[in-house]
């Protein structure tokens, strides 16, 4: 059994570790409140560009343009798959991870080609031997940037454009609130129009374009994509940051749990070593008789 010494050595590490704990929780928070803000106006505008792409492909040729056609029979895939750099998140990355090597069990036969790229270290530490990767995005994730993401979004719309895939991929957690994080695997392009929200009410019918629709659409398609992953990036932040502020509250409140035990256990093993050298001084004061 432990004496009173080495139970208060566990006590003082215990609260050094819960100083640590309290500060990544305090310094998750603030970020949070941050990446929430930004969110908010990135989903606004991707509201209304949305609604503009769906009105000039509506004017133009719409479910007929190859680039929003979906293919009969895709054999070729691209995933871009977004997780965190950091861990001590809880099940935030890990969730991701299960949902994707579930979806590649069950679409791994269907695609001739199927490539990864990954935003995030730890969905790329999955991934590295076990898909084929095409591309790391270092540093995306750590602070969100909408001129990295539409330069991503501009590759990624490129390789679909040229006909190197029949469908891209989007695999990300949902953000619904600082409680609630939901990963999928949703389809990126082509652009399901239903999907894409219309315009606001009091948008007019005709709307005179320059250039065409039809060589308009394309650059907007390829602006969408980054504005998707754009809010896809944010809403990743928000929920890293959510996650991890909800562990590192749990982890507070074990270490406060385990103080006390210890501190019950250290009173226990003082007790018993005065009530040992009371039964010695006794012993010898009646050894002396």
């Amino acid at each position: 059994m432990p004496n009173f010494r080495e139970y208060t050595a566990k006590i003082r590490q215990l609260q050094n570790m819960r100083r640590v704990t309290l500060a990544m929780k305090m310094l998750s928070t603030t970020k949070l409140a941050r990446v929430q803000e930004a969110m908010a106006r990135a989903q606004a505008f991707d509201r209304e560009w949305s609604g503009l792409v769906r009105q000039v492909a509506g004017v133009g040729s719409g479910g007929r343009n190859p680039l929003m056609k979906p293919r009969e029979r895709p054999e070729s895939a691209f995933v871009l798959m977004v997780t965190s750099d950091m861990g001590l998140c809880g099940g935030f990355n890990n969730n991701l991870i299960r949902l994707v090597a579930a979806w590649l069990a069950d679409n791994r036969e269907k695609y001739r080609i199927l490539r990864f790229a990954f935003c995030g270290r730890k969905g790329y530490q999955y991934g590295s031997d076990r898909v084929e990767v095409r591309s790391f995005y270092e540093d995306a994730v750590r602070r969100p940037n909408l001129r990295q993401a539409m330069r991503i979004g501009k590759e990624v719309f490129g390789t679909y454009a040229e006909g190197k895939y029949d469908e891209v991929f989007l695999a990300r957690n949902r953000y619904f609130g600082p409680t609630w994080q939901e990963p999928v695997v949703e389809r990126l392009l082509p652009v399901d129009l239903e999907a894409v929200p219309p315009p606001e009410k009091g948008a007019p019918a005709f709307v005179l374009m320059e250039p065409a629709p039809n060589r308009l659409l394309p650059e907007l398609l390829a602006r969408h994509v980054g504005h998707r992953l754009f809010a896809a990036l944010l809403e990743n932040a928000a929920g890293e940051h959510a996650a991890r502020l909800a562990a590192m509250d749990n982890a507070s409140k074990n270490i406060d749990a385990l103080c006390d035990d210890y501190v019950l256990l250290r009173n226990r093993a003082r007790q018993s070593a005065i009530t040992t050298e009371l039964i010695e001084v006794v012993s010898g004061a009646e050894a002396l008789r």
